[in-house]
């Protein structure tokens, strides 16, 4: 069983909160979310297909299902199955990917499969760790247990051979780089090592937002318009002839200012005007968080949205299913300053206790804006990335 997931955000221009809009335009901004599930203990087998746009719990619950048909299939061999969850990874979310790791151990343990756990650090040395250790509080506390509790390897043949004879398939849950980028897929790929997730290619082509918009610009999507800047001197002709360009004042016109390639919002943030853009660019760039950053218009009036998509069946018998789509809305109590206003879905909102943020499943849209969702939601899956 093969699939790909590929998700982005999908944002809906309305006039006001009340105004639900049916004939305003879907404006999709890529960031990416993938999940592939490779079963039937081989890599790139065929050919169930689950694609996710966002809703990172409702695709973790997708993926619980395949596990549970992949236990289900060695029962009947009369053995357990073996996954093994590999996090950590070389980006600023290993935290988030720890998260991750606790989640899905959470939702797939059972007498019938075991769970072995793998630890990947910031300099890409992979290591042996127990389930239990995989509730530690932060990285830190991985990377200063990791001499006396863990199993480390030489090298990723190592790794890849230990893997072949103690599990049946990996999960991996490593964000950003090396785990969205298709990194670690690629070394499983390599040494052919099933695993659950989208395929290197597909991984490389989603996870960069900048030729994900090209992509989808191609084939006819709606985009937000953007400006790739790469910290050269040519930068800021460049900057200012997109800001004219697109009716934007070159003293305050709002943008977006984020790194193409990473994810959980980690150094998303609002500019005014030219000057501003280009040092929030530089300050990612020289930060280290991405070498390519992506100024993008800022969308006013907006209602965001996720759906996950997933290919049923096998074979030429398989056809897309959409579930519900998660609208996400923020929300603020008392007075609004400006910051409010323009505030974003940012890493605290996403991932720490917040009242800020509601969602809404599902959406508080018409049911023919929202069935216009879903054929919009399988369009972009079928025509962008085809598999």
């Amino acid at each position: 069983m093969a699939s790909v997931a590929l998700g982005s955000t999908l944002t809906l221009l309305r006039a006001n909160q009340n105004d639900a809009a049916p004939h305003k335009p879907l404006i999709f901004t890529p960031n990416w979310n993938s999940l592939r599930s490779n079963h039937g203990l081989r890599t790139h087998a065929s050919s169930t297909r689950c694609r996710s746009v966002g809703a990172p719990r409702a695709a973790a619950e997708a993926v619980e299902d395949v596990i549970v048909e992949g236990v289900e299939k060695e029962k009947e061999k009369g053995r357990v199955l073996r996954v093994g969850v590999v996090c950590g990874g070389p980006s600023a979310e290993r935290g988030i990917s720890l998260n991750s790791a606790r989640s899905v151990i959470d939702h797939i343990q059972g007498e019938d499969l075991h769970v072995c756990c793998y630890y990947i650090d910031s300099e890409l040395n992979a290591f042996a760790i127990s389930p239990a250790q995989v509730y530690s509080n932060t990285p830190a506390d991985f990377d200063f247990k990791l001499e006396s509790l863990a199993q480390g390897f030489k090298s990723w043949s190592d790794f890849a051979d230990h893997l072949a004879v103690n599990v049946d398939i990996v999960f991996p849950v490593i964000h950003g780089q090396f785990g969205e980028d298709g990194g670690i897929q690629e070394v499983l790929e390599r040494y052919n090592i099933p695993f659950v997730g989208t395929g290197s290619n597909e991984c490389r082509q989603a996870f960069d937002k900048y030729n994900a918009s090209l992509e989808l610009s191609r084939h006819g999507f709606v985009t937000v318009p953007s400006c790739l800047v790469e910290g050269s001197e040519a930068d800021e002709p460049e900057l200012s002839e997109w800001f004219a360009k697109n009716q934007l004042d070159p003293s305050s016109g709002k943008v977006v200012v984020k790194p193409a390639r990473a994810g959980s919002s980690i150094g998303v943030t609002v500019a005014y005007g030219l000057a501003d853009s280009l040092v929030k660019a530089n300050a990612i760039i020289t930060e280290g968080i991405d070498s390519k950053v992506l100024v993008e218009i800022f969308l006013e009036g907006g209602s965001e949205f996720t759906a996950i998509v997933l290919d049923v069946g096998y074979g030429t018998d398989s056809h897309p299913v959409v579930l519900l789509p998660t609208e996400v809305e923020l929300q603020f109590l008392g007075s609004v300053d400006v910051r409010e206003k323009d505030a974003i879905f940012n890493y605290r909102r996403k991932y720490l206790p917040t009242q800020q943020v509601a969602y809404h499943t599902p959406p508080r849209f018409p049911i023919d804006v929202i069935e216009k969702y879903s054929r919009w939601s399988i369009s972009v899956i079928q025509k962008a990335w085809p598999s």
